[in-house]
């Protein structure tokens, strides 16, 4: 007020009566009315007396207005309580929100305020910087939409985006247009994001990219704890992390302990698209690498050009050498072009190409149908190249509506050619039963059964069926007219048809 005065004892008399009743009133009035922009302090106030009519103020100028405090080097101060600041712009609002800027656009009555040039706006451990900014000074709210970048001292974040707004009694941003969250453990990467400084949790609305390390997550939304590196997606979603992919309709991913679970639509798949689970429900331990899949569980592997198809009520996976091991378990079933089967319990390893069949296993291959306690499949370059049975060893193979070609013994081990049996060495107790055929009138008819004993046999095929028995020690054995063969004779102990377990395709593994 005194440099007010000085000033006005060099203005004209009709000059200073306005200034001088603005000086004594303006802070009465901002006093009693509470709600106008009261001035705190300046150097220099001057009246304007134009058509702005404005009070003019330069030289540390402080305003208040409600719980804000507002300083500027200089400023305009409008009848109708807009304020116009410039240079060393700043605004205080409570105990932490604090902010910076070249020029200042105030609206009293709406309480918004405008900042432009290099805008920073802090608030605790947060510091937004941006070259325009709006704010509702009322519902504490900042908006931005020419590119901003803010930095958490707290947790070393620091993400950019095209457009954002900062709701502060939230601590919550909303950010669009190109998203980048920046740590020295991660990188996310989204269209739409929500964060919580105060928490550092994350909430996106759209396609978005998590980078940790070598791990990889890509989703279209859910939740992202930054500090606790903790995952909660509800749209799909894929993790990708060592070579292997986890895919699902919504998925949990913790990554301090490698643990990822997801649901619907489920998929765990090697890189190289050799091997891949299907099913409702998965886990995956990245650390330990087991995973496991339950709910319509369904192991797809390419074997040369064809897949086979699996199905187990479960099915899991571990680490076996430098390859995978996968397990199947309860009501196991597979369907592949060639080769089909079913049992309790199958283990599949790529790092020795092995595929072994426990508890009532059975194979078949074009019509013939293999049964043993235990049934050992070696594959090369993805195709079926040995077979071994260990225990109650067993083949069949139909030759009309109620006549089977029949071969047993204690371990049989089969090879193949072209995915199919070629012959197959059986020993210990071997016993056959072979139908002999004959063609009359263009008709093959069977006319005899081959019955023979022997401890070590060699039965070659030809397109599926018996061409050649070839007994590797003197056989007992009796070859039976048709009508003549005694029902013991034709049907050995153990043989069983199992060909109504026998899948028909991919869909009927299930």
């Amino acid at each position: 007020m005194m440099r007010a005065r000085a000033m006005a004892r060099d203005l004209p008399a009709a000059a200073m009566r306005p200034l001088l009743l603005a000086a004594i009133l303006l802070p009465a009035l901002a006093s009693a009315q509470g709600g106008r922009v009261e001035i705190l302090n300046a150097d220099e106030w001057l009246y304007d007396r134009t058509a702005t009519g404005a009070q003019r103020l330069r030289g540390h100028v402080r305003f208040k207005h409600a719980d804000a405090v507002m300083n500027c080097d200089s400023a305009h101060l409008f009848e109708d309580q807009r304020v116009e600041a410039f240079g060393h712009v700043s605004i205080d609002q409570g105990d932490t929100l604090h902010a910076d800027a070249h020029v200042l656009h105030y609206d009293g009555a709406a309480r918004i305020a405008r900042l432009e040039g290099d805008v920073r706006l802090r608030d605790g451990s947060m510091e937004l910087s941006t070259p325009a900014l709006t704010y509702d000074l009322r519902g504490k709210r900042a908006s931005y939409s020419s590119g901003g970048r803010i930095v958490g001292s707290q947790d070393g974040n620091v993400l950019t985006s095209g457009t954002g707004v900062y709701l502060a009694d939230q601590r919550r941003f909303i950010f669009g247009r190109e998203v980048v969250l920046d740590h020295p453990d991660h990188r996310i990467e989204s269209d739409t994001m929500h964060y919580a400084t105060a928490t550092g949790l994350s909430s996106f609305f759209g396609p978005t990219r998590i980078t940790q390390g070598a791990t990889v997550i890509n989703t279209l939304g859910g939740t992202y704890d930054t500090r606790q590196e903790r995952a909660r997606f509800t749209r799909r979603t894929q993790v990708d992390s060592q070579g292997r992919s986890l895919i699902g309709d919504s998925l949990h991913y913790d990554r301090r302990s490698g643990e990822g679970e997801a649901w619907g639509h489920v998929s765990i798949a090697d890189s190289s698209g050799d091997m891949r689970v299907l099913g409702e429900q998965g886990r995956y331990n990245e650390i330990s690498g087991r995973s496991v899949v339950t709910g319509r569980a369904e192991l797809q592997l390419r074997m040369g050009a064809d897949t086979l198809f699996l199905h187990g009520d479960t099915l899991f996976a571990a680490p076996d050498g430098d390859g995978r091991r996968i397990t199947a378990r309860r009501h196991v079933r597979f369907f592949k072009l060639d080769m089909q089967g079913a049992c309790d319990t199958l283990i599949y390893s790529d790092a020795d190409s092995l595929i072994r069949m426990h508890h009532e296993p059975v194979l078949w291959n074009g019509p013939d149908q293999i049964t043993g306690d235990t049934i050992r499949i070696a594959l090369r370059d993805g195709q079926a190249h040995r077979l071994h049975v260990r225990g109650g060893a067993f083949m069949i193979s139909r030759v009309d509506s109620v006549r089977f070609d029949q071969v047993t013994g204690t371990t049989m081990t089969g090879f193949f050619v072209d995915n199919e049996l070629d012959h197959l060495d059986v020993e210990g107790n071997a016993r056959t039963v072979y139908h002999t055929r004959e063609e009359k009138d263009g008709v093959e008819e069977v006319f005899g059964v081959n019955r023979a004993d022997c401890s070590r046999i060699q039965v070659r095929l030809r397109e599926g069926e018996i061409s050649e028995v070839i007994f590797r020690e003197r056989p007992d054995a009796v070859l039976y007219p048709i009508e003549k063969a005694p029902e013991e004779e034709t049907h050995l102990p153990g043989a069983q048809d199992r060909g109504a377990e026998r899948p028909s395709d991919r869909e009927d593994i299930f």
